[in-house]
């Protein structure tokens, strides 16, 4: 952390300690991390760009929340759906929804049960 904080100091870029966080992700003890003698503090989770990042790796949570927001914005569409137009519909279902259903879907791992929701 202190080759980036010099690096960035030189690109007069400021590193704040006490806004920076930091997340194992691995089995080892909570490492304390420290940047002119203030240590960084460590987390379990955060959201990042609307994504929630678990230090176990796990998404489960994530998933459903993205299905609630996208199964929301669907229901708060329902003029559009009962309409006639099916290939309108489908053409909508693809460029409104799902995008909203699988974002940050790039860096989830699945599991079997993950898959099958």
């Amino acid at each position: 952390m202190q080759n980036v904080k010099k690096f960035s100091q030189n690109k007069n870029l400021l590193l704040n300690a006490k806004k920076t966080k930091v997340m194992d992700s691995d089995k080892s003890p909570d490492s304390n991390i420290l940047i002119d003698n203030e240590a960084l503090e460590n987390v379990t989770h955060f959201n990042y760009l609307g994504a929630n990042i678990e230090a176990d790796g796990k998404i489960t949570p994530d998933i459903r929340k993205r299905l609630a927001i996208a199964t929301s914005k669907l229901k708060s569409m329902m003029n559009i759906w009962n309409s006639q137009s099916t290939p309108l519909k489908m053409r909508i279902l693809k460029c409104c929804i799902f995008p909203v259903a699988t974002y940050g879907c790039e860096t989830w791992t699945l599991t079997k049960k993950d898959v099958e929701k």
